[in-house]
């Protein structure tokens, strides 16, 4: 089975709500905290590029990459 761009977009808005959630009670940022960490971290330019796949993982997954991102400085 294909996905379509919306499907993927969709699969891709729901991974980023997921992750700010995380980071909010992991890390108790704020919601602009989370989503500026979120969207300036090497793992959101990742999450936006299809070919990469990590919008068919599941969530904690690709928490693993952001926060070895956070803690480490890198994927």
């Amino acid at each position: 089975m294909t996905l379509t761009d919306e499907q993927i977009k969709m699969m891709q808005e729901d991974m980023y709500a997921e992750l700010v959630q995380i980071l909010m009670e992991r890390w108790h940022y704020t919601d602009e905290q989370a989503l500026s960490f979120l969207y300036n971290s090497d793992t959101f330019s990742r999450l936006q590029d299809k070919r990469t796949g990590l919008y068919y993982q599941s969530t904690g997954y690709v928490y693993s990459f952001l926060e070895n991102e956070m803690t480490h400085g890198h994927i």
